[in-house]
């Protein structure tokens, strides 16, 4: 094998998570004589951040599992030297980079000494603090922040040895949910969830498919306060009063998570280009404003697919970036490219996952959307084993490029919005959801897959057979139930016409008899179709369309979506 033309590079990487290792080791690799250094200020590195809820909540047994390989070795700065090639500086703090002499001054915090480290290349993976808000005490016993390993075996301990019974959880991002649950689920500890937005997860879901989560948060005990933006927390016998625009809520203990911003400080100091959403600005080869710097993870800015520069604090993006930045290093053409922004959480029993623009954010963006929702089996329908699964589409019904996908529900959703990303990414429009070739067998799917049936559904609105978001009023034209008696009388819908499906087509006339509908859109108020997920009344709305008649709707995901 050729040898690497920048095999002898001195290189210093700050921050040893996963986009600084990542970028260290396969650098490394790549170059074997090259000299790497690592540097951190923590004393417990490349750990599973992503993790700690999960060892708050008991469903991890101890810390360590985070912190080592999946073979069982721990990731220290001894692993790192004797696996990976790499000198790992931990507990070291960088107090001033000189780009001119291409010189890095390191204070050691355990023992003060000083020392300076010549580089050719400098890599910057400084990540992301959480935020703390304005008239928030910090530094305070009964308040923090849920970032490190210390946080999570803090709180643990406080649970298992019955020190905490209440608790406000200020944020319901992925942090502020995966830790409502944690409070609640094993140590059933009382959790007040409050969020300054009209809905939970506002980053990733719109209203109508947050609602779907808040019911199932409120079912498992967890208390809702949205529209509710901190503004004190002051001492209180025995607890804390949390003071917010919209009410008082009084606890033992707070978790502020509403956030992180990307930590930039070192780049600020070295001069770089700083992005309009505050991330360090990088270019497609991930190279800062200066040729000889990289930077990657939290810190960064990276493009999303509609060609807004964002910030994405992501574990699964800043591997990827640091990879990348290590083939660079070692003079390789690997380029990050565009992003979709796809996630997913875990909230009880539920998997929520999006990808894409939302609504709410196509609009700040200035960008036309439609969208459709349905609710379907993720698995044959007749399978034991089969769960409902919520989904909404977004798309641009001025290009019928698709925008955007969320889902929710117990069965699986996680695949449907890794399969739509993929799609973003490569601009994917409306009918390849129609050409998509998805693995079929009763057990893990069904013949039609749901992402089929929403690409579907697109092109028929387009054609004319209208949904309607399942959280919009019925109003008061006439509602028509296509529903089968049974399901009927199990979930009832008051002031409707029930008329199954099966008997709509000779029964059609008592509806237009009545004047219920008419030829084209006038003073009457839509007739809205109803069903159980909506593809039953999405059919009955085409036969009305087909026949002449543009005053009919059908609601969106149908009765499940309305009621869950």
């Amino acid at each position: 094998m050729s040898k690497s033309k920048n095999s002898g590079l001195r290189i210093v990487v700050v921050g040893a998570s996963a986009a600084g290792l990542r970028a260290a080791a396969r650098a490394k690799r790549l170059m074997p004589e090259s000299l790497i250094t690592v540097i951190d200020e923590g004393k417990i590195i490349s750990y599973g951040a992503c993790g700690l809820p999960y060892y708050l909540s008991g469903d991890i047994e101890s810390p360590r599992a985070l912190m080592e390989t999946s073979w069982g070795t721990l990731r220290d700065p001894k692993f790192f030297k004797n696996v990976k090639g790499l000198d790992v500086r931990i507990q070291t703090i960088v107090t001033n980079v000189d780009m001119e002499n291409k010189s890095i001054s390191l204070v050691n915090k355990k023992t003060g000494d000083a020392e300076n480290l010549q580089f050719d290349k400098l890599v910057l993976a400084t990540g992301a603090a959480p935020v703390m808000p304005p008239g928030i005490p910090v530094n305070h016993q009964r308040i923090s922040t849920f970032k490190t390993v210390e946080d999570a075996v803090n709180w643990r301990k406080k649970l298992e040895t019955g020190q905490l019974e209440k608790i406000a959880i200020i944020g319901s991002g992925f942090i502020g949910i995966e830790l409502a649950e944690a409070f609640t689920g094993m140590w059933d500890a009382k959790v007040d969830l409050i969020e300054m937005e009209n809905r939970i997860l506002p980053q990733m879901l719109d209203v109508e498919m947050s609602v779907l989560i808040e019911k199932h948060l409120q079912e498992q005990g967890v208390q809702l306060h949205k529209t509710c933006r901190v503004t004190a927390i002051n001492d209180i016998t025995d607890g804390l009063e949390i003071v917010t625009d919209n009410k008082t809520i009084k606890t033992e203990y707070a978790i502020v998570a509403i956030g992180v911003r990307p930590r930039i400080e070192l780049a600020v100091q070295m001069g770089l280009k700083i992005g309009k959403h505050g991330g360090i600005a990088v270019d497609k080869n991930l190279k800062t404003s200066h040729p000889d710097v990289y930077a990657a993870g939290d810190c960064i800015e990276v493009e999303c697919f509609y060609g807004e520069k964002v910030v994405i604090p992501l574990g699964s993006l800043a591997n990827k970036q640091g990879r990348a930045i290590g083939d660079q290093l070692a003079g390789r053409n690997t380029c990050f490219k565009k992003v979709a922004g796809s996630a997913c959480v875990k909230v009880f029993d539920y998997n929520v996952a999006s990808t894409g623009l939302s609504e709410t954010m196509a609009a700040r963006h200035k960008i036309p959307t439609r969208a459709v929702w349905g609710t379907f089996n993720d698995l044959a329908h007749y399978y034991p084993e089969d769960k409902n699964i919520f989904l909404k589409l977004i798309y641009n019904p001025d290009t019928l490029q698709i925008l955007g996908l969320q889902a929710a529900g117990e069965g699986n959703v996680v695949k449907r919005v890794d399969v739509l990303g993929n799609l973003l990414m490569n601009e994917g429009h409306l009918e390849d959801l129609l050409d998509l070739e998805f693995a079929y067998s009763p057990p893990y799917a069904s013949a039609l897959d749901p992402l089929y049936t929403l690409g579907a559904a697109a092109l028929n609105q387009e054609d004319g057979v209208i949904s309607q978001n399942p959280i919009e009023p019925l109003g008061n034209g006439l509602i028509l139930d296509v529903r089968t008696p049974d399901e009927e009388r199990n979930h009832p819908l008051k002031n409707t016409l029930h008329i199954p499906l099966e008997e709509l087509r000779e029964r059609v006339n008592e509806i237009i008899e009545n004047e219920a509908v008419e030829k084209e859109a006038g003073e009457k108020e839509a007739i809205k179709i109803i069903c159980a997920r909506g593809t039953r009344s999405a059919e009955a709305t085409r036969w009305f369309v087909e026949a002449g008649y543009k005053n009919v709707i059908y609601v969106g995901g149908g009765w499940f979506m309305l009621n869950k």
